[in-house]
């Protein structure tokens, strides 16, 4: 991506709008750079809003709650950027071995810019209640809806096997990967960058499986 993930796509048309999109990357960015130096349980609000330089009724104008910020990141930090590729694989007519291979790649670039911060948003959604499984459950959705579009593509040009049907094929991708994550999350000397290759060759040999 050319941009940071938080910058807004469509530009403001008003000075007001501009003025709200400059705030919420100051919020964002501020919780960023404190979630991954500090941690979660150790910013606070009041740190957010003092490196932001704004008040918390400010703060509060965007988000409810430093687990709403905490959720939103959780999306923005991964999924954001995943759609991205996707959307761009499926327009540039990527095969769907090199889509694997770019996925992967990506997961790896995300860990080394935010390791700990990743870490944390993964452990933190499994220790929290419904809330973050209602998240959870969007999260793992998306991925499905995006693995099956690029299979479903795939399929339709050849180098995607009939062995197995898409929505199995993008349920067993989604699940490798999220699997991966945890442990690397709960592990600290987990080997991912071993994994995510093996993940990736594994799933290579799945989808081109015919009966």
């Amino acid at each position: 991506m050319n941009k940071d993930f938080w910058k807004d796509e469509v530009p403001a048309d008003s000075r007001r709008e501009r003025r709200k999109q400059e705030i919420r990357a100051k919020i964002i960015e501020s919780a960023i750079d404190l979630f991954e130096n500090e941690g979660l349980d150790e910013t606070t609000l009041e740190h957010i809003c003092e490196r932001a330089d704004i008040s918390r009724p400010t703060f509060y104008s965007y988000y409810s709650s430093k687990q709403e910020l905490i959720q939103a990141l959780a999306e923005k930090l991964w999924l954001n950027v995943a759609t991205d590729l996707t959307s761009a694989s499926i327009e540039k007519h990527e095969s769907t071995q090199d889509y694997i291979q770019s996925f992967m790649k990506l997961t790896r670039l995300e860990i080394i810019k935010y390791g700990r911060l990743e870490r944390e948003l993964v452990r933190h959604s499994m220790t929290r209640g419904s809330e973050a499984e209602s998240q959870n459950t969007l999260m793992l959705r998306a991925m499905n809806a995006m693995f099956s579009a690029v299979y479903g593509v795939g399929k339709k040009r050849g180098d995607v096997g009939s062995r197995y049907p898409i929505d199995f094929l993008a349920e067993t991708s989604v699940g490798c990967i999220s699997s991966v994550m945890v442990n690397w999350a709960l592990e600290a000397d987990y080997p991912i960058e071993k994994r995510l290759k093996q993940t990736a060759d594994l799933l290579i040999q799945m989808i081109s499986l015919d009966k």
